[in-house]
C-alpha cells in the first residue's frame, strides 16, 4: 500500500462491504453514473498530482466520497472497529477492578495469620501463566487457525443475523438495505480474516495489563495505608534454605538493581509461619520485607509480559493492515471505472498462457480420466446440474464430490481429505463473488495435496450461466494467482 495514503482497518472493512453491496444489489449502469458524479465532484478535484495511478489513493477517495454522499448507509467496518475500541475500553476497567478486587482480598490480615507470599503470587501472576501457557500451547498446535477463523466466522455471523433480526420493525425497503449489510457483515470474515483476527487479542491484553495494575495498586496501598504481615509456609520449599533459593531467584530480574528487594535468608527464616505448631510473633522486619519482592514479582512476570504481548499483537495488527492490496480484479474495476478505460494488449485471445481461451480450456479439461469435484456451498443446491455438466461436457469419470467452504480456506481439511486420489480437481465457484483473497488461500491447500491438474467452473449463484464480464473476472484473477488453472464457465441446455 503507498505509503502517502493512510488506511484504517475501518477503511477497509467499510470499503469491502461496499464493494460486496454493489456487486450483490446495484444495477451496472447506475453505478457507473454514480460513480462518474463522484469522480467529478469529489475525487479529481481532491486527488495529489500522480495520485490517479495509485490505486490505493483512489479508492480510498472514492470510500470517503461514498461516506459523505450515503450518510445513511450502515458501514459494518466502522461498527465493527467501534465495537472492539469499546471491548478494549470495558477490559480495561474490567481488569483494574478485578485485580484489584482479587489482590485485596488475598492481602486480608486481620492481625492473626499473615498473608501468605505463595497464595498472594499465585492468585496474581500464577493464574496468569497457567492461562498464558494453555494459551501458548493452543496457538502452536495445528487447530489454532482453524479454531480462530472458526471464532471469527461464527462472531461474524451472529453479529449480522442478529442486526437482521432487530430491524424487523423496520419499513421494508430500509429493512432489506440493512439486511443486505448485515450479510456483508457476515462475509467479512471470510475476506479480512488477518484484520479481525488480532483486536480480541488485544483487547484481552488491555485486561491482563489493567489486572496486573491493579493488583499492584492494591499491594501499595495496603502496604502504606494499613499494617500488613506476610509470611510464608511451604512443605516444598523443604525449610528457610529452600525458600530463599526460590526467592532469590525469582528476583534475578530486579535484584542487581534493588538488591533490598529480596528477603535474605535470616529474614526468610523469621518469617516463616507453621499452623501445626501454632503461630508465634512476628519479626516485622522480616515480614516487612516480603513486600517489595512481591511489587517486583507483579511487575516482571505480570505487568511487563503482558505490556509485551499487547505490544506484540497491536504490531501483528498494523502488519496485517499494510499488507492490505487492491490487486483483485473487483478492485481494479472500480479504480478504472473511475480513472478511465482499461488498456488491453493487441495479443490474440488464444495467445492467453493464463488459462487459455474458452475454447483451448475446454479441449484440455475433456478427458475420460478420474478427477474430483468441489463445490462452493453457496451452489449446493445446484449441485447436480454442475456434477451432470462436468460430466457431460467433460467426460470426467468422477471419483469424489464435496462441498467446501472457498471463502473461508481453514474449514475445508476434511472435505480436502476425502476427495481422493485423482489426479485433477475442478472447483466450481459462484459468480457473483467478493473473497478473491480468502479463495488464493484455499488454491494454496489445493496445491498441497499434490494434484496436478486444476480447473475453476464459473456458475451463477442462481445455478445458472454466469455472465462473461464475471467468467472474465476470474480468469484475470487467476492470471496473477494460478496461472496454471484453466476457468470454465457453466452453461444451462
Amino acid at each position: 500500500m503507498p505509503h502517502r495514503t493512510h488506511w484504517t482497518s475501518a477503511d477497509v472493512l467499510d470499503f469491502e462491504a461496499l464493494l460486496h453491496h454493489d456487486e450483490q444489489h446495484g444495477d451496472s449502469r447506475v453505478i457507473a453514473a454514480r460513480d462518474a458524479q463522484l469522480w467529478r465532484e469529489a475525487i479529481a478535484p481532491a486527488l495529489p498530482a500522480g495520485a490517479m495511478d495509485d490505486p490505493g489513493a483512489v479508492l480510498h477517495r472514492w470510500l470517503e466520497a461514498r461516506r459523505v454522499a450515503e450518510p445513511g448507509l450502515l458501514m459494518p467496518g466502522s461498527w465493527i472497529v467501534r465495537g472492539w475500541r469499546a471491548l478494549g475500553g470495558v477490559a480495561l476497567v474490567a481488569g483494574l477492578v478485578f485485580g484489584f478486587a482479587v489482590a485485596n482480598a488475598a492481602l486480608f490480615y486481620a492481625g492473626s495469620t499473615p498473608v501468605n507470599v505463595l497464595v498472594f503470587l499465585a492468585v496474581t501472576v500464577g493464574v496468569q501463566w497457567l492461562l498464558l501457557l494453555w494459551g501458548a500451547f493452543v496457538w502452536i498446535s495445528s487447530g489454532f487457525r482453524h479454531a480462530s477463523a472458526r471464532v471469527l466466522v461464527a462472531i461474524t455471523d451472529s453479529a449480522g443475523r442478529w442486526l437482521a433480526a432487530v430491524l424487523e420493525h423496520l419499513p421494508g425497503e430500509q429493512r432489506m438495505r440493512l439486511r443486505g449489510e448485515a450479510a456483508a457483515l457476515r462475509h467479512l470474515a471470510g475476506r479480512n480474516g488477518e484484520l479481525l483476527r488480532w483486536p480480541p487479542f488485544i483487547a484481552l491484553q488491555h485486561f491482563g495489563v489493567a489486572w496486573n495494575a491493579g493488583a499492584l495498586a492494591a499491594l501499595l496501598l495496603r502496604v502504606l495505608a494499613t499494617d500488613v504481615a506476610f509470611g510464608w509456609e511451604s512443605t516444598w520449599a523443604n525449610g528457610p534454605g529452600g525458600m530463599h533459593t526460590v526467592a532469590h531467584a525469582v528476583s534475578a530480574p530486579w535484584r542487581w538493581f534493588a538488591p533490598g528487594a529480596c528477603p535474605t535468608l535470616a529474614q526468610v527464616e523469621h518469617s516463616q509461619f507453621r499452623y501445626a505448631k501454632g503461630l508465634t510473633a512476628f519479626d516485622e522486619t522480616a515480614s516487612a520485607a516480603w513486600w517489595p519482592w512481591l511489587a517486583g514479582a507483579i511487575v516482571v512476570y505480570g505487568l511487563l509480559p503482558r505490556a509485551a504481548l499487547l505490544l506484540w499483537f497491536a504490531s501483528r495488527q498494523r502488519r496485517a493492515l499494510s499488507r492490505v492490496s487492491f490487486d483483485e480484479p473487483r478492485h481494479k474495476t472500480v479504480w478504472h471505472r473511475l480513472t478511465g478505460p482499461v488498456v488491453r494488449s493487441e495479443s490474440s485471445p488464444h495467445h492467453d498462457t493464463a488459462s487459455g481461451a474458452p475454447a483451448a480450456a475446454l479441449a484440455k479439461a475433456r478427458t475420460s480420466e478420474p478427477g474430483s469435484i468441489l463445490i462452493a456451498s453457496v451452489l449446493a443446491a445446484a449441485r447436480e446440474p454442475i456434477e451432470q455438466w462436468i460430466t457431460s461436457q467433460l467426460g470426467w469419470r468422477v471419483v469424489g464430490i464435496e462441498e467446501v467452504e472457498i471463502d473461508f480456506p481453514s474449514g475445508n481439511a476434511a472435505a480436502l481429505a476425502r476427495i481422493g486420489s485423482a489426479p485433477r480437481w475442478i472447483v466450481a465457484v459462484p459468480a457473483p463473488f467478493t473473497a478473491f483473497s480468502a479463495f488464493a488461500q484455499f488454491l494454496n491447500l489445493l496445491a498441497s495435496t499434490g494434484k496436478v491438474e486444476g480447473y475453476v467452473l464459473v456458475v451463477g449463484r442462481d445455478g445458472t450461466a454466469p455472465s462473461d464480464e464475471w467468467v472474465r473476472y476470474w480468469r484475470d484473477f487467476l492470471r496473477t494467482e494460478a496461472p496454471g488453472v484453466a476457468v470454465l464457465g457453466f452453461t444451462t441446455p
